[in-house]
């Protein structure tokens, strides 16, 4: 265990808390081991809950969209009963990739393997078997595509690749109800921009739980809303969040930090004041501002590289009024600008930590939270304190 004892306090909103002293960051392997990245993926990515796609990506029967995990390819798809399923892209007969496009449409309601034109349904059943017979231990009901497990929450898709994952409810239990008042799924996405990034995934995540970096690296940012006011309320499990506070009433986080757009759906009261900080961890984070909501998606790519996707939803009646094309490019300007002064600390960072002189550094009072994180990747990995000694 880690010897923790209180070394001084800082005061946020008139109430001291103690800085604790002890906590020590992840040593440099855990963002450069391939083993350990190997790991991360079978053990975190391919068993919790997943951030995959909006459900407004795919909006017709028929509609699909392709992700990729590591070696992991899955086809998510809107079947006839206008369900969303995730089906591995790899054919029952020989494993043959079923569809190689990033997304399009299965304009005859069906998936066909372009080897040797074995045939799916939208449901995932085996409809046609060209010149074979059933018998002999050969049987077309027992030749589905393989599954995944999908959940829809405020329109945005998560899958799991476990066979018997952990319910969507108990690893998301922050979730559930918090932001109801946003209504997500009758937001729709206003712009997406896509940042390849030279960095670990857990970077990303780190960086976004703390404000002790946005004085020296974010002067916008840091006027519109103070670093003081950050308050984390919810960190157990996967979700870990908190909010921070606006300087200007009724403003939000744009280029005048004046409001991009209306108050979201029945967004009122103190959250008309307060921007959201939530991680979805291992590969989501999520952005409820009062006028819209942004989040990111990241995707690792090896130990030193990610892809992140970053989108900015609004409501429908913003989107197609003209007079508001404005207040969504300040939101957009305002977030591109802050994203690349993090990606670019990130992408340092990575290559700070390299270095065979960097030993595991120390926490500050106001990154406890990533301590948080790391403890959540240990548990996950199965590691101990004692596998963290340089």
């Amino acid at each position: 265990m880690l010897h923790k004892k209180v070394k001084n306090k800082f005061t946020k909103r008139g109430v001291d808390y103690p800085i604790i002293d002890g906590l020590r960051t992840l040593p440099g392997r855990y963002y450069h081991s391939r083993k350990i990245y190997d790991e991360e993926i079978e053990k975190i990515f391919c068993k919790f809950w997943i951030y995959a796609l909006r459900a407004e990506e795919i909006p017709s029967v028929g509609d699909y969209k392709l992700v990729q995990i590591e070696d992991e390819h899955l086809i998510i798809v809107r079947n006839e009963q206008n369900e969303i399923n995730a089906f591995f892209n790899l054919c029952r007969h020989r494993g043959t990739q079923l569809c190689t496009e990033e997304k399009g449409t299965f304009s005859k309601k069906t998936i066909q393997c372009p080897y040797h034109a074995w045939t799916y349904g939208l449901d995932g059943k085996l409809l046609a078997a060209p010149l074979m017979k059933e018998g002999n231990g050969f049987l077309k009901s027992e030749c589905r595509l393989h599954q995944a497990h999908v959940n829809n929450w405020e329109g945005f898709i998560f899958i799991s690749l476990a066979h018997n994952p952990e319910p969507f409810e108990i690893q998301m239990e922050a979730l559930i109800g918090k932001f109801s008042d946003w209504n997500m799924a009758s937001l729709r996405i206003a712009h997406h921009i896509r940042y390849e990034l030279k960095c670990n995934w857990k970077l990303i995540l780190q960086n976004y739980q703390e404000c002790y970096h946005c004085p020296g690296v974010h002067p916008l940012l840091s006027q519109w809303t103070p670093v003081q006011s950050a308050q984390h309320d919810y960190s157990k499990g996967a979700v870990i969040g908190g909010f921070m506070d606006l300087v200007n009433e009724r403003g939000s986080m744009t280029m005048d930090g004046k409001a991009a757009a209306p108050p979201v759906c029945n967004v009122s009261g103190e959250d008309l004041q307060r921007i959201y900080y939530y991680s979805l961890f291992p590969n989501m984070l999520l952005t409820p501002h009062p006028d819209f909501v942004l989040f990111h998606h990241i995707q690792p790519l090896g130990p030193g590289k990610i892809i992140n996707d970053c989108y900015w939803l609004f409501h429908p009646d913003v989107i197609e009024n003209k007079n508001a094309k404005n207040g969504i490019k300040s939101a957009v300007q305002f977030w591109d600008l802050t994203n690349q002064q993090d990606w670019q600390v990130c992408e340092q960072m990575q290559i700070g930590t390299k270095s065979k002189r960097f030993t595991r550094g120390y926490y500050s009072g106001r990154e406890d939270v990533l301590y948080s994180l790391d403890q959540e990747l240990l548990k996950a990995l199965g590691h101990t304190e004692s596998d963290l000694e340089d």
